[in-house]
């Protein structure tokens, strides 16, 4: 995904929001007369409010971890440029002509700066800004000094890759534990709309909703209905913030998965709850 910057971003934000407050708007104007309706309008708001920033943090996500799992590749390459004779600069513009993904356009960025008069440094200072990414910002700053200070630059870089590789290895490895805390998460939720549907459909409905007389219900049961209806929004929105906070340590990588746990409660309700 190509960079996008902060005021588009704050634009699809602010648009996002008040398409929700609209649908949740049409929710309260609905209440009175539609009760059922709206209740479903309420939570598709959040659903729509959320989305676009859930797609915006998953392509960018996927963009950032596309060029972090490249720069050792890309380090490398220009400490074996330079081993060969090649200047720094020289490796860079060499490195530019290869394909690294996401990477080479940010590096052929680079490169159009230094063109129009600006310095390595900064270039890579911008590069670091862009993909704001604490990898990236490292390998960056140390690209920066060592460009300052001179010495053995080939020896540096190399040694910057290995490292960097090693941190990657380890990013990787953490990833795939946690993903196991993803899946209980929902699990968990899945357990509990189990249990949920059960309730309704087997104890509450036929004592309640059919009028049976084994015991004297304090609430119809749409008031139950309704009831464990909001208990099931509220675990799926927030099992979803945990599962992106455990999975991805980002609370803005949950929205996907409390989209998608929004939507499961939607559709048992419409469909597989009685009533």
């Amino acid at each position: 995904m190509p960079f996008v910057e902060k005021k588009k971003l704050r634009f699809i934000y602010i648009g996002s929001a008040v398409a929700g407050a609209i649908i949740a708007l049409i929710g309260v104007l609905m209440y009175s007369a539609m009760p059922k309706i709206a209740d479903y309008l309420f939570m598709a708001a959040i659903a729509v409010a959320m989305t676009p920033p859930a797609i915006i943090h998953f392509l960018d996500m996927r963009w950032r971890t596309s060029i972090e799992s490249r720069i050792p590749e890309l380090l490398e390459d220009i400490a074996e440029g330079q081993l060969t004779g090649l200047t720094f600069l020289r490796a860079i513009e060499a490195s530019a002509m290869k394909d690294y993904g996401a990477v080479t356009s940010e590096l052929r960025r680079i490169l159009s700066h230094i063109k129009l008069g600006g310095t390595i440094e900064e270039g890579f200072e911008e590069f670091a800004r862009r993909v704001d990414s604490r990898m990236v910002r490292r390998a960056s700053g140390i690209m920066v000094e060592t460009t300052r200070s001179g010495g053995d630059i080939a020896k540096i870089i190399r040694s910057l890759a290995a490292y960097l590789r090693q941190v990657e290895t380890m990013n990787a490895e953490r990833r795939g534990t946690m993903r196991t805390y993803v899946v209980i998460v929902y699990i968990a939720f899945g357990v509990f709309m189990t249990t949920m549907i059960i309730l309704l459909n087997q104890f509450f409905y036929p004592m309640v909703g059919m009028g049976a007389s084994i015991f004297s219900p304090q609430a119809d049961y749409e008031t139950y209905r309704r009831i464990f209806y909001y208990m099931a929004a509220m675990q799926a929105l927030f099992s979803g913030i945990i599962a992106g906070k455990l999975g991805e340590g980002e609370t803005a990588a949950g929205f996907k998965h409390a989209i998608i746990m929004i939507v499961a409660t939607l559709v048992l309700f419409l469909f597989f709850i009685a009533g």
